[in-house]
C-alpha cells in the first residue's frame, strides 16, 4: 500500500500548525485635509470618509510566525497623516508553506476630508466617501471608488474598476477586466486591455478618451454635451443616440463635433462596438 497520502497529511498538518493570525487596531486624533498612505504586499484595503477627526486603523494578516518575523506591521502617525504599513521586509521562497493564505485585510476610517494614496500588491482595494484626491494601486484584485470629491487615479493589473459620482477627474487604467465610470463629473480616461468600457458623464465635457482591445465601449453624455469625436473600432459597429454632425462617416470610424465642438471625446476598441448616448 502507498504511504504518499500519509506523507500528504503530514505536510498539511504542519503547514496548519505553523499557520497564525496577526491583528493591529490603532486610533489617531487629525486634523481635515491630511493624508493616509497605504503600502501592502498582499491585502484587501477598505477606506473610508466619515464625520469623525480621527484615523481608525484594523489590520489583520494570516501567515507564519516565520513571515511575522520579516513583516513590517504598523500604522504610523505624521505630521501631515498616516502611514499604514503590511509588507515583508526580505524578499521570500517562492515555495513557503507558511506564506500569505490570501486573508490579510485593511480596514481603514478617515475624517471626509483626507487624501488617499493605497498601494498593495495582490488585493482589492475599496474607497468611498472621501474629499480630496485618491491613487488607487493593486496588482491583483478589483478598485471601487465610490462618493469621492477628488481626482481619482485607478490601476490595477488583475481585475476591473468601477468609479462611481466622483466629482474630479478620473484616470482608470486595468490590463484584465471591464472599466464602469459613472456620474464622472469631471475629466475622463479608461481604458483596459481586456473588457468592456462604460462612461457615464455628468456636468460639462472635460475631455473623455474610453479604450479597449477587447470589448465594446459605451458613452453616455447629456444631451447638451459639446465636443469633438473620434470613434474607432476593428471589431464592431458606431451607434449614435445624440446629433452628430460628421466630417468623417464610415461603419468603422465617425468623426465629427456634437453641439458645435468642444473638448475631444474619444473612443477606440479593436474588439467590439461603440455606442454613444444620451442620458436625458
Amino acid at each position: 500500500m502507498t504511504r504518499y497520502p500519509a506523507i500528504a497529511l503530514v505536510l498539511l498538518a504542519v503547514g496548519t500548525a505553523n499557520a497564525a493570525e496577526k491583528t493591529l487596531d490603532k486610533t489617531f486624533t487629525v486634523s481635515p485635509g491630511g493624508s493616509l498612505t497605504v503600502d501592502a504586499d498582499s491585502a484587501s484595503v477598505r477606506v473610508s470618509g466619515g464625520d469623525t477627526d480621527k484615523v481608525t486603523v484594523r489590520m489583520t494578516a494570516h501567515g507564519s510566525d516565520e513571515d511575522f518575523a520579516k513583516m513590517k506591521f504598523e500604522a504610523v502617525q505624521q505630521a501631515d497623516g498616516v502611514t499604514v504599513t503590511m509588507r515583508r521586509e526580505e524578499k521570500t521562497r517562492w515555495f513557503n508553506w507558511g506564506s500569505w493564505n490570501g486573508e490579510s485585510r485593511i480596514e481603514i476610517t478617515v475624517p471626509k476630508q483626507f487624501q488617499t494614496g493605497i498601494r498593495t500588491g495582490g488585493g482589492e482595494v475599496t474607497l468611498a466617501d472621501t474629499t480630496g484626491s485618491a491613487r488607487l494601486q493593486t496588482s491583483g484584485g478589483d478598485i471601487t471608488a465610490r462618493n469621492v470629491t477628488g481626482n481619482v487615479e485607478a490601476r490595477t493589473s488583475g481585475g476591473g474598476i468601477v468609479a462611481d459620482t466622483i466629482r474630479g477627474d478620473v484616470n482608470a487604467d486595468t490590463s484584465g477586466g471591464d472599466v464602469r465610470l459613472l456620474k464622472i463629473d469631471g475629466k475622463i480616461r479608461g481604458n483596459t486591455s481586456g473588457g468592456s468600457v462604460r462612461v457615464s458623464l455628468v456636468g460639462a465635457n472635460r475631455g473623455i478618451s474610453a479604450t479597449t482591445s477587447g470589448g465594446d465601449i459605451e458613452l453616455i453624455l447629456p444631451r447638451a454635451t459639446t465636443g469633438n469625436v473620434n470613434a474607432t473600432t476593428s471589431g464592431g459597429g458606431i451607434t449614435l443616440d445624440l446629433p452628430v454632425t460628421t466630417t468623417d462617416l464610415k461603419d468603422s470610424r465617425v468623426r465629427g463635433t456634437i453641439n458645435g465642438g468642444g473638448q475631444p471625446i474619444d473612443a477606440h476598441t479593436s474588439g467590439g462596438s461603440i455606442s454613444l448616448r444620451a442620458s436625458d
